[in-house]
């Protein structure tokens, strides 16, 4: 179906390669997309105000200069809107929003007070059904040595180096071709559907070694697993498939002596730090785990980019022009338009955050999303602006507990816009920019980015 899949990591002259019949499987995987799977999940959610949902950046931003960077939680609501609180276990406990820009800051750095394990509730229940504690829950030594066992050893340079080269590209250039040939035929096409989704399948689903021809499966599989809020039971099961898929994997690749494949399956049975190696049982979980934690956010994030040059189409020419522009702006729609919008956090002992009495075991959810737009950071936070001075945004956290992920987000994202400048550079949308918009709260997205050759474009 293609070149060796088994050397595409490990030989940074193989890429992954679209023949006819890979082509027409990923074709038949995309029309089969399920328009709930577009959607946040947070759509699904009947106690998250449809107007928070639309719009937080509005409502949170009045609340943050009303009351405070850090506002209190009461009756199932932030202010007199109901927001859900996706990470808490025990409705009883004391839970406050942090919406400020530096109070997000000292939260995600100061270990002592506030810290990860136990703070993601019932988000760790549908998604880990397993006895073993991923390293986003870790916290102290622990915590430290799985991240050095990633860092260092599995997402090593060369690995990085090689996947993009290998993967990314060619899967970004592949969908690109893809849409040319819509607009060819005189169709339009959907950046989320056609582009973001399938893209952050094919290319983790090489990272953790899922066979081509079960690409359809896995999209299946992952549109139930990240369901959890309008079926938690559906995600359950689908999230029992998973584990059982990637432990058979597992077995049968250690018998058959098959764990050099560059993927990471191989890097994790190889690594080692301190004497401390992954068992078996970590393995498999850890592929599993790169579903939500590698695909929905990056994925949403990759929509989010689209929608964004969509919408600001004088800024895309720029980009188009002078590719200069390329890696500043991936950070402004990465800052302006975050995916994974709240991060949650536990405290430890009782403190003051922000002027805020904490007590000790309160949930504390870190709207990073809103804090990317602190007026008192960015002037003007609300425009997207391609040009604007760089400072870090908070939409990877910081500190100890940053993303793992991004050292695969930012190439999958930098790499979807490198294609879209070269190979759809006189793309528009194809609807008014007030028929967009998007939606969510715990993973924020478009459920879809419609867009149209602009036959009357010249560059």
């Amino acid at each position: 179906m293609m070149n060796d899949h088994r050397t595409i990591l490990t030989n940074s002259g193989e890429r992954l390669v679209f023949d006819n019949t890979l082509a027409a499987l990923l074709d038949r995987t995309i029309k089969a997309i399920p328009e709930t799977q577009l959607a946040s999940a947070d759509d699904w959610v009947p106690t998250l105000d449809p107007e928070v949902s639309r719009d937080p950046f509005t409502y949170f931003g009045k609340l943050r200069e009303d009351i405070g960077d850090v506002i209190p939680y009461a009756d199932g609501k932030f202010g007199n809107r109901a927001v859900y609180s996706p990470f808490v276990s025990n409705p009883d406990t004391p839970i406050f929003a942090v919406l400020g820009y530096d109070a997000i800051k000292q939260m995600v750095t100061d270990s002592e007070h506030f810290r990860n394990a136990g703070a993601y509730g019932e988000h760790t229940k549908v998604q880990l059904t397993n006895a073993i504690t991923t390293v986003n829950e870790l916290d102290g030594a622990e915590h430290k040595v799985i991240r050095n066992l990633f860092d260092r050893q599995v997402f090593a340079k060369h690995f990085r180096s090689d996947f993009t080269k290998s993967v990314i590209m060619p899967a970004a250039e592949h969908l690109c071709d893809r849409i040319r040939g819509k607009f060819d035929r005189g169709e339009e096409a959907d950046l989320n559907r056609d582009f973001a989704l399938p893209l952050l399948y094919i290319t983790i689903g090489v990272v953790v070694g899922v066979p081509m021809e079960r690409i359809g499966e896995f999209v299946e599989m992952g549109d139930a697993a990240f369901g959890g809020a309008r079926d938690p039971q559906a995600a359950m099961t689908a999230i029992g498939k998973l584990t059982e898929f990637f432990s058979e994997q597992y077995e049968q690749r250690r018998a058959a002596d098959d764990l050099d494949r560059g993927d990471l399956m191989s890097a994790m049975s190889k690594a080692s730090h301190d004497g401390r190696e992954f068992s078996a049982e970590e393995i498999v979980i850890y592929c599993r785990f790169l579903l939500p934690g590698g695909i929905e956010t990056t994925w949403r994030q990759t929509a989010n980019l689209g929608y964004a040059m969509m919408l600001h189409p004088e800024q895309f020419r720029e980009i188009v022009e002078d590719h200069i522009h390329i890696p500043n702006a991936v950070e402004e729609s990465i800052r302006w338009q975050a995916s994974g919008f709240v991060v949650p956090r536990m405290s430890a002992k009782d403190v003051m955050l922000a002027g805020t009495y904490i007590p000790a075991g309160s949930s504390m959810m870190g709207i990073f999303g809103v804090a990317n737009r602190d007026p008192r950071i960015w002037d003007d936070p609300d425009v997207f602006d391609i040009h604007r001075k760089r400072i870090a945004h908070l939409t990877f956290s910081i500190g100890k507990h940053a993303c793992m992920g991004q050292i695969l987000a930012r190439p999958i994202v930098t790499e979807a816009l490198c294609a879209f400048v070269t190979k759809l550079p006189d793309m528009e949308l194809a609807c008014n920019a007030e028929d967009i918009g998007t939606s969510g709260f715990q993973i924020r997205c478009p459920s879809s980015v419609p867009v149209r050759h602009r036959p009357t474009a010249s560059y």
